[in-house]
Formats: C-alpha cells, structure tokens, sequence
C-alpha cells in the first residue's frame, strides 16, 4: 500500500508518481493522480507556479513536515476566502495531518 508525502517542487526527480491531482491556481488539473512525472513535466509544473507536490511513497515513509504541510495548505485554500467555514476546515485538515 503507498501512502504520499509532501516534497518542495526542486526535490521532485523524475519517475516519482504522484499521489494527488496537481492543479493551477483556477483549479484546472495540469496533471492528474498516478501521473509518472518527467523532466518535462516537472518544468510545465514550475512554469504554472506549482511548489509542493503530492507523491507516492511506501507506506512507512515519513510524513511531510510542519512547513511543508502549511504550505500546501495556503495553496489549496488560496481561493477560498476567508469564511469561517473555510478557516474550520483548514484548522481540522492542518490538525488531521500533523497527527498521523
């Protein structure tokens, strides 16, 4: 079973397959789940402004770390506003994450 990680775009190699959909800032899926990422699309990533990728890793990887998650958390929430609902749920995810 793979589990994933969170890792900064310059650490992406390619070969490394991705855990979660990658999107642009408007939502549009640049590449999807299970994508074996290439050089190529590792430069369409950083030219989109793309920073943290979700990957595939064996389950006994370690999990992102503080910094990492709370970076991917402004990207994903980027859009959302500021509503409460909004900042509920991103409290229960940042607290759901740092605990497994």
């Amino acid at each position: 079973m793979n589990a994933r990680s969170y890792i900064v775009l310059s650490k992406a190699k390619p070969g490394q397959k991705l855990a979660e959909a990658v999107t642009d800032q408007h939502g549009m899926v640049l590449l999807p789940a299970g994508a074996t990422l290439t050089v190529n699309h590792l430069q369409h990533l950083q030219d989109h402004g793309v920073s943290i990728l979700s990957i595939q890793t064996p389950a006994k990887a370690v999990t992102a770390d503080p910094q990492q998650l709370t970076h991917r958390l402004n990207h994903l929430f980027s859009t959302a506003g500021n509503s409460e609902a909004a900042m509920q749920l991103r409290l229960a995810i940042q607290h759901y994450r740092s605990q497994s």
